[in-house]
Order: structure tokens, then sequence, then C-alpha cells
């Protein structure tokens, strides 16, 4: 299963390539396009303080993997001038006391990086996590803090599609 159809869904970014009404965030997913999100949301922030705090247990998971388990991305801001675009880092490994890893979106506003690029990055830059455990996604708070603004119709098609079970 790839995991770039999660790509920049959950990122809070600057601009959006398509208008938002005109997609579901199910849709936004799969088509890895941008979600727009306020700078300042504070369910957005609240998402990304839930994450780090998490993180030190996900990544004890994502060094020794349990059956079943795969998928291991972290998510990361890339700026350039004023603009943020957050994207996932799959796969990504421990590098001393930082790590490394492979873009796993296309860019949308940030012209400096391209899919593929190889980041190096420290453990304070990550802002969220996910991994895939039996076909069920974990983490990804990201997408749960869009989830909160969706229709019941749009969470229940991503839980259905991705397997993200978010506490809402």
């Amino acid at each position: 299963m790839t995991f770039s159809f999660v790509a920049i869904l959950a990122a809070a970014t600057i601009a959006v390539a398509v208008p938002a009404s005109a997609q579901s965030i199910t849709e936004k997913a799969e088509r890895d396009e941008v979600a727009l999100v306020s700078k300042n949301d504070p369910v957005m922030a609240a998402a990304m303080t839930k994450a780090r705090a998490t993180l030190p247990d996900f990544l004890k998971i994502a060094a020794a993997p349990p059956a079943k388990t795969e998928a291991f991305a972290v998510k990361v801001a890339i700026r350039e001038g004023a603009n943020a675009e957050y994207f996932w880092i799959i796969p990504f490994e421990p590098k001393g006391d930082a790590f490394t890893g492979k873009l796993d979106n296309t860019p949308r506003l940030v012209r400096n990086t391209k899919m593929g690029d190889t980041l190096n990055f420290t453990k304070a830059e990550i802002v969220d996590w996910m991994y895939m455990d039996n076909g069920a996604m974990k983490g990804n708070h990201t997408a749960c803090a869009l989830m909160k603004k969706a229709t019941q119709k749009d969470r229940d098609a991503f839980k259905k599609r991705f397997g993200l079970d978010c506490d809402l």
C-alpha cells in the first residue's frame, strides 16, 4: 500500500490548489492535495502538541516494529520565505541526534524541494507521526484535527478508506 495519499492532507499549509469546498477530505487525501489551515488554528495546534507528546512512544514502536505494522512516517515543515508546507517523510531513520528521510509528497507551495528529496531534520521539527497497524492508520493527529471540521459523511468516508479512528 502506498501512503502518498495521506500526503498533504493533514498539512497545515498556507495555500490550496483546489477550493476547499470542491473536494471532501477523502478526495483531497487521494489526490495528494493540500488542506488550508490557518497558521493560528487552535485545533491544529492541539493536534500537533498531542503528536509531539506521544512521539517518544511512536519512535520506540518504529525502532522495533511489531508484526503487521508498516509505513512509519513523520511530518515536518519545509519553509520558504514566509510560507510553510508540511510533508510526510517516509521512510525515515535516526542519524545521530537527528533523522533523515524521503519527502513523500509533491510540494504545492514551496519550491525549494521536490518529492523524493532526502531531508535531514531534528526531533523538535516533527509535528506529527503515523503508521499502519494491520490495515488501520494510527496517529495522524493532524488529519484528526481536519476531521473535526468535516461533515459526518466525510468523517465516515475517511475512516472507511484509511482506517483512521479519531476521538471526535
